[in-house]
């Protein structure tokens, strides 16, 4: 499937001969599948290659890849002026999804959330993770400003939606931007 984004017979074989040859040809069918345009899927599955290669590099194979592996190879790729994710790491959160829908990926043991916040916490996560495909480190900028609301609002930990009002975000903003100087809560 590969073959219907990339015309040298080079980059085919290049591709197909890496370290995610099998999988690149799997994640270009998911993705055509799902509707993404073509400019899309040719970036995603140059990014994939590209973590393919590290993963090689460094002697790492599909099961060994974390969420922490993954942060740990996006943090060390250059990243662009205007912020978005680095060329390298478009469509990892595609080839993550595939891996785990295939059982590829050891899955990891976190602990339960404790409190109905840290519950809405982890539900708010992985929609920025895999609805929104948020980059880990503003994910976790995203949670720790939610988590700060949410403790605000619902100290006892139990969430109780319709007892909050309009006054108890608007006070919200007031108390994170106390903490900073007044520079600071300028650019709040």
């Amino acid at each position: 499937m590969i073959e219907s984004y990339f015309s040298r017979s080079s980059t085919i074989t290049r591709l197909r001969g890496g370290p995610l040859g099998a999988d690149l040809d799997a994640l270009a069918t998911t993705l055509h599948t799902q509707g993404y345009m073509w400019e899309s899927i040719r970036s995603y599955l140059r990014g994939c290659a590209q973590f393919g290669q590290w993963l090689s590099q460094h002697g790492y194979v599909v099961a060994d890849v974390t969420p922490t592996l993954v942060s740990h190879y996006i943090r060390r790729l250059p990243r662009p002026p205007s912020g978005r994710l680095p060329e390298g790491a478009q469509g990892l959160s595609h080839l993550l999804t595939l891996w785990r829908q295939q059982n590829r990926l050891r899955e990891c043991s976190t602990p339960a959330p404790c409190t109905e916040v840290d519950q809405w916490l982890l539900r708010y996560e992985q929609y920025l993770d895999q609805v929104c495909g948020v980059a880990a480190s503003t994910r976790s900028h995203y949670l720790r400003m939610a988590r700060r609301f949410l403790t605000a609002c619902f100290p006892t930990g139990h969430v109780d939606w319709p007892s909050l009002h309009a006054q108890l975000p608007a006070r919200h903003p007031r108390r994170v931007v106390s903490g900073y100087s007044y520079a600071n809560s300028l650019l709040l």
